[in-house]
């Protein structure tokens, strides 16, 4: 697992989020930040699910955290994680869906890896403050603690145990005897071996001689067919083959054809006229070499870090042309044009849809106020129902007939019922059924005003997200706005070297066009001898020299091909008793291959046998020094780990963050490993002496500082396997100087240590600073920051930005 790289997660109703985000996370330094409940931690604990398959911080609070992991308001009760990371084989990426009984779906990483992400790569907000404890403490279900257990893991001592463990046996060679039983019967095994390889030496001797006078036969018919001897030793095979090619028809038309082509060869030569003056060659020649010089060391140079960048543009931009077909000028100024007008594409996007999201959560505001606002309406409308205008109008006729307490339409006397006269009576009653009505009209009015508001609003939201770009599309457009960003400068730069490139090119082109028409001229010369030497070749004769004349030449080949018609006829007589020979020569090579077989594998067999008895005794001498010196080492391992690695890495790191503190946490460990190893810690005093457990001698803040550098302090001296570093706010209770050294740290192990470091924080100012002090620094560099907040219907938003190199530009204008 090499450069390896955190690049992308997709959260989905887990935990605290509600709703979908999709952020990526390919940057060296990672920021996120967010209110209470935002979803930091969410988000970290979704990220070591999908690697390791569980989250330990929560099953120490609660062993059935399972069914806490979806969220309550998922509709089916499920929750996803997309998960995608550069580097790892043999799978990159994974969704995995959680629900309140059971994870589905497989995690990335295996036991092994998972186990080191949890331990040495994540730590968790709740653990910060509970590391130590942690560490010290020991589970019921284990003899050791989990610090013992680092400690032993990184010395490696269950090796050197095992080691000593298994070389028990050479203390005794009695021991080997069951164990080893192939070097008890290889004594008994050499004798035998011996015997049989002698009986067939003896057989051996007897195929040569017969093989030798079949041999001899045989060579002399083939001198007598071919006309020379073959070379010693000869193939069986081949001269089997020529004794069969009995084709000499066909050979005789090869010569004949052969003959033909000479003569003519011969009359093109007489008729070729005299070749055209010559001109200065050498000059030609050696501006064409120049040339082609000088362009190839362009192509090295800029015009490979040209065609780097083009190639890279035409994954996005197929249309652009290479500097190969389009020419390296054209090529250049083109890309630039394309990179600057498609920046320039991609900002209006993201502006326009930047402004689309405000004015949808702006909509969705106005929805959720007016309809939290109509059932209010509707209660007071009802209550307000009981008004009737017209009985007021009716009543209001009434009042001037009234001019007592004897009431005009019962006749009854009002005094005996209230204190109030019946004309104040009536004139109250009319008056508050005129107030009740025109309320009622004005309460209708606004549930008609609101109702229109909300219409209106979802109205407005429905257009806004149908031309919103999608999240996906959103978060490539952004990637994309990042590396054209990166790309510009560099094409900028390249315009003049591509200018430089178009006219190497021009200047081949015209030397390449001069050397052609040079060698033009005694092209045919050079046709007619190539023709001739072709057709010495095919008979197996001298080519031309350099200084033999082609009709000279012409001349030799047509005598080869006359004596060599005459040769044919004379070969046919010889061809039968030559074939007899052959057949007893491949019985008798057959015989004695077998025999040469069995001695070879006799005598292998026998010196195998042999090395192994002298290798065996060898190795227990070997076995032997090698238990003593594996105790050795693991004493001397135990002194130099602890004692000048991880004590030195721990304090380092501690001192850094808290410079004012006297007492330095450290490790406590045996100077010799007779016994078993126990991680136990200490702290020393800086002026001499040593002190108690870092519990009782530091004060809180420093206490989570010691326990945040002891993690930072086992990640690093333990072999890399996860270049991650993720940490859930571990400045919560470090002061100014501690949080300036912290961000000093982060700077260095991202920068200078190639860990890839997420960092969730909780305040605003912090996040800013941090975002500031872990700023890109150099080419290539860069930092991702990650907003959490929710929307007005709780959904969760991530606002995410990717932040690139970018130069000082009032020093670049100074200089």
């Amino acid at each position: 697992m090499t450069d390896l790289r955190l690049k992308s997660i997709s959260i989905q109703n887990f935990r605290s989020i509600e709703g979908e985000i999709k952020v990526p996370l390919d940057a060296p330094v990672v920021l996120i930040h967010g209110q209470n409940g935002a979803g930091k931690t969410s988000m970290l604990s979704a990220i070591e699910l999908a690697l390791t398959g569980a989250i330990p911080s929560l099953g120490r609070a609660e062993p059935d955290y399972l069914q806490y992991l979806p969220h309550k308001k998922a509709k089916d009760g499920k929750g996803k994680i997309e998960l995608e990371v550069a580097g790892l084989t043999p799978k990159d990426r994974t969704s995995v869906t959680v629900t309140k009984a059971a994870v589905e779906k497989t995690h990335l990483l295996d036991q092994n890896a998972a186990r080191f992400f949890s331990e040495r790569c994540y730590l968790a907000q709740s653990t910060l403050t509970r590391l130590l404890e942690l560490y010290e403490g020991v589970d019921t279900r284990r003899s050791e603690s989990q610090l013992t257990t680092f400690v032993r893991e990184l010395l490696g001592l269950d090796q050197f145990d095992a080691i000593i463990e298994g070389l028990r046996p050479v203390g005794d060679v009695r021991r080997l005897r069951g164990e080893a039983p192939a070097f008890w019967s290889a004594r008994e095994d050499i004798p035998e071996l011996e015997q049989e390889i002698g009986n067939d030496r003896e057989e051996e001797e007897t195929l040569n001689a017969g093989r030798i006078l079949a041999h001899d036969r045989l060579a002399t018919r083939i001198a007598s067919i071919f006309g020379q001897a073959f070379p010693e030793p000869f193939s069986l095979e081949v001269i089997e083959a020529q004794l069969r090619a009995s084709d000499d028809e066909g050979d005789l038309l090869v010569l004949a054809r052969a003959r033909r082509d000479i003569i003519a060869i011969l009359e093109q030569w007489r008729a070729l006229s005299a070749g055209t003056p010559g001109v200065d060659r050498e000059a030609v020649e050696a501006e064409d070499n120049e040339a082609r010089a000088a362009l190839d060391a362009w192509k090295k140079g800029p015009g490979k870090a040209l065609d780097a960048v083009i190639e890279e543009l035409r994954t996005w931009m197929p249309q652009l042309a290479t500097s190969d077909s389009a020419g390296p000028e054209r090529a250049g100024k083109a890309a630039l044009e394309a990179v600057t007008m498609e920046l320039t594409r991609i900002d209006a996007l993201i502006t326009r849809d930047e402004a689309d999201a405000k004015l949808q959560s702006d909509a969705e505001r106005v929805i959720v106020r007016g309809r939290a606002r109509l059932p209010s309406l509707d209660e007071e409308i009802s209550k307000a129902a009981g008004a009737n205008e017209a009985l007021a109008q009716a009543l209001s006729e009434l009042q001037p007939h009234v001019h007592d307490d004897d009431c005009p339409v019962c006749g009854r006397d009002f005094s005996e019922v209230s204190p109030t006269s019946l004309a104040a009576h009536l004139s109250a009653r009319i008056a508050d059924m005129v107030e009740a009505a025109g309320r009622l009209q004005s309460l209708t009015a606004d549930k008609a005003a609101t109702q229109g508001a909300i219409v209106a609003a979802e109205r407005n939201v429905g257009a806004i997200q149908g031309r919103r770009l999608p999240a996906d599309q959103l978060d490539d457009l952004k990637l994309k706005r990042a590396r054209f960003e990166e790309l510009k400068p560099q094409l900028d730069t390249l315009q003049n070297p591509a200018a430089q490139g178009a006219a190497l090119a021009g200047r081949v082109a015209r030397a390449a066009r001069q050397l052609a028409n040079l060698r033009t001229s005694d092209q045919a010369a050079t046709v007619l001898r190539q023709s001739v030497n072709k057709l010495a070749s095919e008979l197996n004769q001298a080519e031309l020299g350099g200084a033999e004349a082609l009709d000279a030449g012409a001349g030799r080949l047509r005598a080869h091909v006359q004596e060599r018609e005459v040769t044919l006829a004379v070969r046919a007589g010889n061809r039968r008793t030559a074939m007899e020979d052959l057949e007893e020569l491949k019985r008798l090579d057959l015989r004695l291959a077998q025999v040469q077989k069995r001695i070879e594998t006799s005598e292998r067999r026998l010196a195998e046998l042999t090395v192994r008895k002298r290798e065996a005794d060898r190795r227990i001498e070997l076995a032997k020094d090698l238990a003593r010196q594996t105790r050795e080492q693991r004493t001397a391992i135990v002194r130099r780990v602890f004692n000048d690695e991880l004590n030195s890495v721990w304090s380092d790191l501690f001192v850094r963050l808290a410079p004012e503190e006297l007492f330095v946490p450290a490790f406590a460990l045996p100077e010799t490993s007779a016994g078993p190893v126990e991680a136990v810690l200490e702290t020393r005093y800086r002026l001499g002496g040593k002190g108690g457990n870092p519990r009782a001698m530091l004060s809180a803040g420093n206490l989570n500082t010691a326990a945040l550098t002891l993690f930072l302090a086992l990640h690093l001296s333990a072999k890399r396997r996860l270049p991650w570093l993720i940490i859930d706010d571990p400045v919560q209770s470090m002061d100014e100087v501690h949080i300036s050294q912290f961000a000093a740290l982060l700077r260095t192990l991202s920068k200078q240590m190639n860990r890839q470091v997420i960092i969730a924080v909780h305040e605003r100012p912090l996040f800013d600073y941090l975002a500031l002090e872990l700023s890109p620094a150099f080419p290539e560099d860069r930092l991702i920051t990650i907003e959490l907040s929710r929307a007005a219907n709780e959904k969760t938003i991530a606002r995410w930005d990717a932040k690139t190199y970018e130069p000082d530009r009032a020093i670049a204008i100074a200089a």
